[in-house]
């Protein structure tokens, strides 16, 4: 911690809105930046727009080992159902507005946004997968911060799908997005 004459620095995090000291603002600083990357890599491997490099992270393969299977086991429930940017905010508020984070909301909110970033690219609008990235990730650190730290942030993720199933944590939360989504291309076709 920074010292003034025996006097604690705190700094003001834009992102939390909290007063923290300076390691408090390292550790937010530090779960944002890790938390984008990984999101942001993820979604652009899923998509063939970021090439995988032989020294990835544990979080970084272990993310997208799980969003893979969980890709594999729901593609036709995925399959059109995205409704475009506001959409995933919106389904991100949906997975988790129950109160309950745990590493599968996580992982499903996560998958979801890969699928939505390969029907991007498949429409041509490449330059929207970083967006989603951007999108899901600012949402997981501006609602989720203690959450993530008390869990040790991607470590624990890691730790958390190396012993556990990801589709028995997730099956609830997909069922939910497959009527969300439904609900959503429905209202899509009716602006129309």
């Amino acid at each position: 911690m920074n010292n003034t004459h025996g006097v604690a620095c705190v700094y003001k995090c834009q992102r939390c809105k909290g007063i923290l000291s300076s390691c408090e603002l390292e550790t937010c600083d530090a779960l944002d930046t890790d938390t984008r990357q990984l999101i942001k890599c993820v979604l652009g491997q899923y998509t063939g727009l970021l090439k995988r490099g032989w020294n990835e992270s544990k979080a970084l393969s272990t993310m997208s080992r799980v969003v893979g299977q969980l890709l594999e086991k729901h593609r036709y429930t995925y399959n059109g159902r995205y409704c475009g940017m506001m959409f995933v905010s919106t389904l991100a508020h949906i997975i988790f507005r129950d109160g309950t984070v745990n590493w599968g909301h996580v992982a499903s909110l996560t998958s979801f946004g890969a699928a939505v970033c390969q029907y991007l690219k498949d429409e041509g609008r490449d330059n929207c997968v970083e967006l989603v990235g951007e999108e899901i990730s600012a949402y997981l650190v501006t609602h989720h911060k203690d959450w993530l730290v008390k869990h040790n942030s991607w470590n624990g993720f890691v730790e958390f799908f190396s012993v556990a199933e990801p589709e028995s944590r997730s099956r609830n939360i997909i069922a939910t997005l497959v009527g969300l989504a439904g609900i959503g291309a429905a209202m899509t076709l009716l602006v129309m």
